[in-house]
């Protein structure tokens, strides 16, 4: 398919990326059919992937509703939007190296349930605030700030749960797996939203993901690690005892010793930068002020999760010599729908920019987390995750508050074009370090 919208670039990009398998394709597919069948029979995946399942349904209605429902507040703009989504990303920034200490010390799976619980009662807060009319700019911030503070104890948590639950060599599948049912759902609930948004409003479609919150919580709450892993090995052996700021530098040591990560996450402090502020202020208020309000937004979510989906059945099958090289030769497909939404082109190719921009999220996903898994040590994982995390958002809360200010004082078409510039500068830059693209996957599998 790829090769359909840009032959010439892909198939230089192929040539020169070696993601010819090596081995022939029936081998390939039936690789990925046993691991599929062996991840299937595994009790402790089958939760996990129903968790994700759930959570991301609501998690694909909650942005389109949040969005509008503050937009349709008395008084409000695309700067009151900033305020309420800054609000939630500072707390996250801020608190995600702690998280992954937290993480550490205290049990991923635990770490993931408390928060995805204790986060449901704050969704069901602000989304009754919207169904009994008491929504205010200044309780969605107070409740963002604490969400955020949870999100940041809850990613790092997350991203070193799947080497618990899955053999190495079946890393790559099982993200795979996971982000297909998870963008499945998502896909639903971002379909759903605009529908929601414009009949029942904004609250109950919060109130939904509360709920979708509550129910994934308690499913990972419930997953327990086996005695034989790493992390409860060493939770007996008494690194407990190691202090905060200990783990902290030996997470650092992990982070830093690998150039290639840090030169992809400092790239990606401006790419989210850029990415935040358009996704959660420019697109909604271009969509309001251009489109046909939130059913449009809804739709290119739509195609966001499509492609997002696409993504993951294509990680599933690809397996490149050099995943880094791939991961960041494909970023800049973001700067497409910044484009497109700036003119704004006419919504069937909105749809399809981001579709594409799907694709090149979930793959890059794919690719990067299992680069990070089966290089990092399993019981610095967590630790580096958290770096990862907090490097890649550093200055995501500046896209925040910025873009609504910037959108009023010069426009919201150069506003977007200049997001749009920004995510195709890093992405090169990314490109132009050899760590990056020289970096080889790990577990080869015989010719």
């Amino acid at each position: 398919m790829r090769q359909t919208y840009f032959p010439t670039a892909i198939r230089f990009a192929v040539g020169t990326l070696n993601i010819r398998p090596p081995y022939n394709v029936g081998t390939r597919g039936n690789i990925v059919r046993n691991e599929i069948r062996e991840l299937g029979r595994n009790a402790r995946f089958r939760r996990l992937v129903a968790a994700r399942v759930v959570s991301n349904l609501g998690n694909g209605l909650t942005p389109i509703a949040l969005a509008f429902g503050v937009l349709e507040l008395d008084g409000a703009d695309a700067g009151s939007l900033s305020l309420v989504t800054t609000a939630q990303m500072v707390p996250l920034v801020a608190f995600l190296l702690l998280g992954g200490v937290v993480a550490d010390r205290f049990g991923r799976f635990q770490m993931v349930g408390i928060t995805d619980m204790v986060a449901s009662a704050l969704f069901l807060l602000s989304g009754l605030s919207f169904v009994f009319d008491f929504a205010s700019i200044p309780l969605l911030c107070v409740n963002g700030f604490v969400i955020g503070i949870l999100n940041a104890l809850w990613y790092p948590a997350f991203s070193g749960l799947m080497p618990e639950v899955v053999p190495t060599e079946q890393l790559q599948s099982a993200n795979s797996i996971v982000g297909l049912g998870a963008n499945l759902s998502f896909t639903l609930g971002a379909s759903a939203a605009g529908v929601m948004v414009s009949t029942v409003g904004p609250g109950w479609a919060i109130i939904v993901d509360a709920i979708t919150f509550f129910v994934a919580g308690i499913l990972v709450f419930g997953l327990r690690l086996p005695e034989e892993s790493p992390i409860a090995y060493r939770a007996d052996s008494g690194e407990k005892r190691l202090t905060i700021v200990a783990q902290l530098k030996e997470g650092w040591v992990e982070f830093s010793s690998r150039r290639w990560i840090v030169v992809v996450v400092c790239s990606f402090s401006f790419y989210v930068m850029a990415w935040e502020g358009f996704l959660g202020v420019l697109a909604p208020v271009q969509s309001k002020d251009e489109l046909g309000g939130a059913g449009d937004m809804s739709l290119m979510m739509l195609g966001f999760g499509s492609g997002a989906i696409v993504g993951t059945l294509v990680a599933l099958r690809v397996r490149p010599k050099h995943p880094m090289r791939l991961a960041v030769m494909v970023m800049p497909t973001l700067a497409l729908w910044m484009f497109a939404l700036a003119v704004p082109l006419p919504l069937w190719m909105l749809f399809l920019a981001a579709f594409l921009t799907g694709i090149e999220f979930d793959l890059f996903y794919a690719l990067w987390i299992t680069s990070l898994q089966t290089h990092v040590p399993d019981e610095a994982l967590s630790r580096v995750g958290s770096y990862d995390a907090f490097g890649s958002t550093l200055f995501a809360p500046l896209g925040l508050f910025l873009a609504g200010p910037l959108a009023h004082w010069v426009g919201i078409r150069p506003t977007m074009i200049g997001a749009g510039v920004i995510v195709v500068v890093v992405s090169l830059v990314a490109l132009s370090s050899k760590s990056v693209r020289s970096l080889e996957r790990l577990d080869p599998r015989p010719v």
